[in-house]
């Protein structure tokens, strides 16, 4: 099974993670994890590069604590749109499943619309969405 894990580094992110590594570790697995920085026109800052580099190692670091190899995950740090590179990313690695945590926003934000939602709305891959408020 491949298992796609986007992370902006928030503590949603980590609890997807924990539910990747739990399901990864009952089927022959490949894990990616993914990090977009948003693509505002401009070169790439090192500042960007560092979180991006940051969320991702934070990621890493669960995964190989809850006992998947670290030979069996990659890493990709993209430029884009989030939705739009999760879902992209999702298909050309020809993944089975993203596993993606959610704020569970609500009103204003809420209509403006999650990157989650997004997802959900555009991917051919089945998406499993993490609650804000569960412990794996």
């Amino acid at each position: 099974m491949k298992i796609l894990i986007p992370t902006d580094g928030s503590s949603y992110s980590s609890n997807a993670a924990r539910v990747a590594a739990k399901i990864a570790l009952e089927h022959d697995y490949r894990l990616i994890i993914l990090h977009v920085i948003p693509d505002k026109g401009f070169s790439r800052k090192t500042w960007q590069n560092e979180g991006a580099e940051k969320a991702i190692s934070a990621i890493l670091d669960i995964l190989v604590d809850s006992g998947c190899e670290r030979e069996r995950i990659e890493t990709l740090i993209e430029d884009g749109n989030a939705a739009e590179k999760i879902v992209e990313v999702a298909i050309d690695n020809a993944v089975d499943r993203i596993i993606i945590g959610t704020q569970g926003r609500n009103g204003i934000k809420k209509l403006m619309g999650s990157v989650t939602e997004k997802v959900l709305q555009t991917s051919e891959v089945l998406v499993l969405v993490v609650p804000p408020n569960y412990t794996p």
